[in-house]
């Protein structure tokens, strides 16, 4: 599995996955092309501290990965530091866009393998979190089976519409060494 960043010419394949109704449910919000290019462009030109990762498998785009640090993104900081007491390291944000390969198994080595770079690109972050709806239940249970541990239940003070209704927090620990 490899992790390419995020180029404009992946904006339309973008936009399809969003508008896909396994993911659209769960990553809400417009998956017009106009929406995407405006909301994913920071990402591309650097304006925004987020990294954009389009997911890569044999050779085939299937899906999308984001990552960043919290402390850059103060009204996120904001709603978890309410849920936790303590709002810092690193967060991900991930999708599977391919139809044919949800529930395979692939969301969970996708997260780990993503995490595990992670760890190297935030030398310094002890910990990385990650908010997820309640009935997603295929995505938390894809966070335990690579370790995270569930921490934090309830309603997120956040603007995202992705945030809306009950969500847990999981969270994992930077392993020793």
């Amino acid at each position: 599995m490899q992790f390419e960043s995020l180029r404009g010419s992946d904006l339309p394949m973008i936009a399809a996955w969003l508008s896909r109704p396994h993911v659209e449910q769960w990553w809400a919000e417009p998956s017009d092309l106009a929406s995407i290019e405006e909301n994913y462009r920071p990402l591309i030109d650097g304006s925004d501290a987020t990294e954009g990762f389009v997911i890569v498998l044999d050779g085939r785009p299937i899906g999308f990965v984001q990552r960043y640090r919290i402390d850059d993104h103060p009204d996120w900081r904001a709603s978890i530091q309410g849920a936790l007491g303590r709002a810092d390291g690193f967060g991900i944000d991930y999708l599977i866009g391919e139809p044919d390969l949800i529930h395979q198994g692939l969301g969970r080595r996708m997260i780990s393998e993503f995490v595990d770079d992670s760890w190297k690109r935030y030398p310094t972050v002890d910990r990385a979190v990650v908010a997820v709806r309640r009935d997603n239940i295929a995505s938390w249970k894809e966070l335990e089976g690579s370790g995270f541990s569930r921490v934090w239940e309830g309603e997120l003070d956040s603007k995202d519409p992705s945030d809306r209704g009950p969500s847990f927090i999981y969270v994992l620990i930077r392993p020793a060494g």
